[in-house]
């Protein structure tokens, strides 16, 4: 039955395994701040209700002026 046994191997000291670590750690850190209920800001669609806005607004005052 020992014969069986697979040896375990050492682990070798790589530098590659501390960067790892480190996004390791700060992942695990924000994992438990998502919320999926919560709405997410849709900054693109804002920024563009207010350039749509501004452009129809302008468009009218443009229009509404008397002629020169």
């Amino acid at each position: 039955m020992e014969s069986n046994l697979i040896p375990k191997r050492r682990k070798k000291s790589n530098t590659k395994s501390e960067p790892l670590d480190n996004i390791l750690q700060e992942y695990c850190l924000k994992r438990g701040q998502f919320n999926p209920r919560k709405t997410s800001p849709n900054m693109f669609s804002k920024k563009l209700q207010h350039r749509m806005k501004t452009y129809y607004n302008t468009l009218y005052t443009l229009s509404s002026s008397p002629n020169k």
